[in-house]
């Protein structure tokens, strides 16, 4: 009997590790997508927001939930990467002679 119980607690964990694995990988993606802003920022944090939404789906959890704020914030950081910031700072650089024009 006590080896019944053992073996229904090491599924169960199972279960909940499972159960959990899109959500902490949309996590994971969602803070690389802040920290690489650019294209390869827009990239994960899609797929970031992709497997958070379908954890959320499936089983609602914290870090599903937390992964999905962190794509949204890391594609608008990439997003803003591309079109304001990067222009910016090769202009600046430009102008500086550190960088030199193309």
């Amino acid at each position: 009997m006590g080896k019944e119980k053992k073996e229904e607690k090491k599924s169960e964990k199972e279960i909940k590790i499972k159960g959990n694995s899109l959500g902490a990988s949309g996590f994971t993606l969602g803070i690389l997508g802040i920290l690489f802003m650019g294209y390869y920022g827009i990239v994960m944090s899609i797929l970031a927001f992709i497997f958070c939404f379908i954890q959320q789906k499936k089983k609602p959890t914290k870090l599903g939930k937390v992964g999905l704020i962190l794509g949204v914030i890391g594609f608008a950081l990439s997003i803003l990467w591309i079109l304001y910031l990067a222009p910016m700072l090769t202009n600046y650089l430009q102008q500086n002679g550190v960088f030199p024009a193309s």
